[in-house]
C-alpha cells in the first residue's frame, strides 16, 4: 500500500503548511514575530525489483525565517538607543533647571547687581539697602534651590538604576528558563519557533537595559553574555546588585564580586553616566561659579564699612576640624593664598584707630598661628567656638574692622623730631604697598628751606615721591603722596634720618582669609550647595558695606562690587559671572542637541534595520495567500488522487467477488 503512503504524506504536509501559513497571517503585526515555514523533504525511497521508487514527502519541521545579521544589529541598536535616551533625559532635566526665566539664577544675579547700582547712587538709603539684601536672598535661594533640584534629579536616576537592576535580574531568570525549555524541545528532535521568538523578545528587552555580547547572539548553542561580560545567563546565574559607595557614587556588581560592573551600553549604562558624570559635572560647574561669586562678594563686604562703622565682634559661619593644620591643608571653603590681613582697632571714645598687618602664609601657617598673631593686636581677642568657628572680638569700648584704613597716628618710634606726621585719605592703588618716609635733612617745618621728605617703596627702594615741607609749607596742610593717600605734619622739627612707615592698603585681605572662614561676609555657606544671607545683615541693614571710610556718602565698596559685573573672573579670565551662567546653560543646551542627534540617528538606523529584518522575517499577506493557494491546490490534488486510488481498488475488489 505504498501508493497510499505517498498520498497521505502529501495530505499531512499540505495540511501542516496551510496551518503554518494561517499562523503567519494571524501574526503579521505581532512585534518580534519571525515568519515560519514548513521544511519538507523527500521520504526515503524503496527498491522494487530493478526500480527505485519514491515514497512521498517527509516533514522535517517548522523553522523561522531569520536574518541573523539584521537581528543582531537591531539588538545592538536598541541597546545603544536606550543608553543615549537615558543620557538625553538627564540632560533635558538639567537644562530645564538652567533655562532663564523670571525665577532663574541668571535673573536673580542680574537683579542683584541692579539693586547694588541703585544703592551706589544713594548709599545711605535704608530702603535700597533692604532691596539689595532681598536681591541677595533671591540669589542665595536660587543657588540652594538649583542644588536641591539637582539632588532630586540624581535621586530619581538612582531609583531608576535600582529598578533597572531588578528588571535585569528578572529577565535573566526568564531567559534561563526559556533556554531550558528550548533544550528540552530540541532534545526530542523537534523545533519550537514560537519559543525562540519569545526568547528573542526577552533578549532584546535585556539589551535595552545592558549590552549583550554579539558573539553570544550569533551562536544559539552558547550561553548569553551581557553587561560587559560580567553576566553569563544560566540557571544558576548570580544576580546583579547595586550599592551606594561612601563617596556618593553607585556601583554595580554581580553576585559577590567586589569589582565594579560597567555596562557598555543599554539604559543602565546611560543612567550610570547621568548619575556619576552628567549631574555631578553640572553641580561642579555651578559650585565653581558659586565659589567665585560668594567669595568675591563676601570679601568686599568683610573689608568694607557700613553706616554702623566698626563692629564689636565677627563670627565666621565656616568651621575647621583641625586648627593646627597648615591653612593649605585645612577644611577652609575657599582657597587661601600668601598675603596679609589688615585689622583696625578703633577707640569708640576717642576715635583713634590703629591698623595692624597680619602676614599669612598658608603653606606654613595654621589657623592657630593666625589666631595667635591676632591676639597680639591690642584690644583684640581671637578664638574658636565650640563648633570650630572663628570668632574675632574687640574689648569693651573698642570696635574692629578689616577695611584697611590707615592708623590715626603714625608709629614714630624712629622719629626724634617734634613734628607729628599724620596720614589721611583712602588708598586707591592697584596693589598693597608699604612706603618708607625719610627726612633728607633736619629743620623747622614750614620754615627751613629745602626741608624734604623722601617716600620710597619699602620692597623695591623705588622713589614714590619727594615732599617739600620746608619754607612755604603750611603746617597741618595735607600733601598727597600717591593714589589717594596724603600726609600732613604738625608744627615742629624734623631730624635728618627720621623714618616712619606708611601702609598703603588696596586689598585689606589679600590672603583671602576672611572669605575662607565666612567671616563678616554677605553670604553664609558651608558646602556651596546651601547658601543664605547673613542674619546680622538682615536684622541691621546698616552693616551692609558701602565704602571703606565709614563716611555715609562713601560708595567705593559698592562700586567695586559693581565692577564685578564686568570683571572676567571665570574660565581663565575669559568670562564674567553673568556670562559664565549663560555659558553653563548654553553648554548644557549643546549637549542636549548633540545627544538628541545621536538618538535621532539611532532611531533612523533602527527603522532601516527593521525594514531589513521585515524583508526577510516579516509576513507579507500577499505572499502568504499565494503560498496558501499553492498548498491548497496540492492538498486538493492529493485528495483527488487518494479518491481515485480508492475507486480503482473498489472496482478491482468487485471483479474478484
Amino acid at each position: 500500500m505504498l501508493i497510499y503512503n505517498i498520498g497521505t504524506s502529501a495530505i499531512r504536509a499540505n495540511q501542516l503548511a496551510l496551518q503554518t501559513i494561517s499562523n503567519n497571517i494571524a501574526n503579521a503585526d505581532t512585534d518580534g514575530y519571525h515568519r515560519q515555514r514548513v521544511d519538507l523533504t523527500q521520504s526515503a525511497p524503496v527498491r522494487m525489483g530493478q526500480w527505485v521508487l519514491g515514497t512521498g514527502v517527509q516533514i522535517q519541521g517548522i523553522s523561522r525565517v531569520v536574518d541573523s545579521a539584521a537581528d543582531q544589529a537591531l539588538t545592538l541598536n536598541m541597546s545603544q538607543s536606550a543608553d543615549a535616551q537615558a543620557q538625553l533625559s538627564a540632560l533635558q532635566s538639567v537644562e530645564g533647571l538652567l533655562t532663564p526665566s523670571s525665577g532663574s539664577l541668571q535673573n536673580a544675579v542680574s537683579a542683584f547687581f541692579d539693586k547694588v547700582e541703585n544703592l551706589a547712587a544713594s548709599p545711605t538709603n535704608t530702603t535700597q539697602r533692604r532691596e539689595v539684601l532681598a536681591a541677595a536672598q533671591s540669589v542665595a535661594q536660587q543657588i540652594t534651590s538649583f542644588n536641591s533640584s539637582l539632588d532630586d534629579v540624581q535621586q530619581q536616576i538612582a531609583s531608576q538604576i535600582r529598578d533597572a537592576v531588578g528588571q535585569v535580574n528578572s529577565l535573566v531568570k526568564q531567559i534561563a528558563g526559556m533556554d531550558q525549555q528550548l533544550r528540552t524541545v530540541q532534545a526530542s528532535g523537534t523545533t519550537a519557533p514560537t519559543l525562540s521568538d519569545q526568547r528573542d523578545q526577552l533578549v532584546q528587552q535585556l539589551a535595552q537595559l545592558v549590552d549583550v555580547n554579539p558573539a553570544s547572539l550569533s551562536d544559539p548553542d552558547s550561553a548569553l553574555v551581557a553587561a560587559g561580560g560580567w553576566m553569563v545567563v544560566g540557571q544558576n546565574s548570580p544576580a546583579m546588585t547595586v550599592k551606594s559607595n561612601s563617596d556618593g557614587t553607585l556601583q554595580l556588581g554581580v553576585g559577590e564580586n567586589p569589582s565594579a560592573v560597567q555596562p557598555a551600553s543599554g539604559k543602565l549604562a546611560g543612567l550610570l553616566s547621568a548619575y556619576q558624570q552628567i549631574v555631578p559635572a553640572t553641580r561642579a560647574t555651578l559650585q565653581e561659579w558659586t565659589s567665585a561669586f560668594v567669595s568675591t562678594v563676601n570679601s568686599l563686604q568683610a573689608t568694607g564699612l557700613g553706616t554702623a562703622g566698626p563692629v564689636s565682634s565677627m563670627t565666621g559661619s565656616a568651621g575647621t576640624t583641625d586648627p593646627s593644620l597648615p591653612l593649605a591643608q585645612s577644611s577652609a571653603l575657599f582657597p587661601i593664598s600668601s598675603g596679609q590681613l589688615s585689622i583696625s582697632v578703633t577707640n569708640a571714645a576717642t576715635g583713634q584707630r590703629e591698623t595692624t598687618q597680619i602676614p599669612i602664609n598658608p603653606a606654613t601657617d595654621s589657623l592657630q598661628t593666625v589666631l595667635d598673631r591676632l591676639n597680639t593686636v591690642g584690644h583684640v581677642r581671637a578664638s574658636l567656638s565650640s563648633s570650630g568657628q572663628l570668632v574675632i572680638a574687640a574689648e569693651a569700648g573698642y570696635g574692629i574692622d578689616f577695611a584697611g584704613r590707615t592708623s590715626s597716628q603714625v608709629d614714630t618710634t624712629s622719629v626724634s623730631g617734634t613734628s607729628v606726621p599724620t596720614v589721611s585719605g583712602t588708598y586707591n592703588g592697584n596693589a598693597n604697598a608699604r612706603w618708607t618716609v625719610t627726612a633728607d635733612s633736619g629743620g623747622q617745618i614750614g620754615s627751613t628751606s629745602g626741608l624734604k621728605l623722601k617716600v620710597t617703596d619699602s620692597a623695591t627702594g623705588a622713589v614714590v615721591k619727594e615732599l617739600d615741607v620746608g619754607a612755604g609749607y603750611q603746617a597741618g596742610q595735607p600733601i598727597e603722596i600717591a593714589d589717594g593717600l596724603s600726609i600732613k605734619l604738625s608744627s615742629g622739627t624734623l631730624v635728618a634720618g627720621d623714618t616712619f612707615n606708611v601702609d598703603a592698603v588696596s586689598d585689606p585681605d589679600s590672603a583671602g582669609f576672611l572669605s575662607a572662614f565666612s567671616l563678616g561676609g554677605l553670604f553664609q555657606t558651608s558646602d556651596l550647595k546651601s547658601v543664605t544671607v547673613s542674619s546680622q545683615l538682615l536684622q541691621n541693614p546698616g552693616l551692609l558695606a558701602t565704602g571703606r571710610t565709614g563716611d555715609g556718602g562713601d560708595a567705593s565698596q559698592l562700586n567695586r562690587l559693581l565692577s564685578l559685573r564686568e570683571t572676567k573672573l571665570l574660565e581663565n579670565g575669559s568670562e564674567t559671572l553673568e556670562e559664565r551662567l549663560a555659558a553653563i546653560t548654553s553648554d548644557v543646551g549643546v549637549d542636549v542637541n548633540s545627544r538628541q542627534s545621536v538618538v535621532d540617528q539611532l532611531q533612523s538606523q533602527y527603522q532601516q534595520l527593521r525594514d531589513q529584518q521585515d524583508a526577510t522575517s516579516g509576513v507579507d499577506p500577499n505572499e502568504e495567500l499565494l503560498a496558501m493557494l499553492q498548498f491548497q491546490r496540492s492538498f486538493q490534488a492529493n485528495a483527488r488522487f487518494l479518491s481515485s486510488i480508492n475507486s480503482t481498488l473498489d472496482d478491482l475488489l468487485g471483479m474478484l467477488r
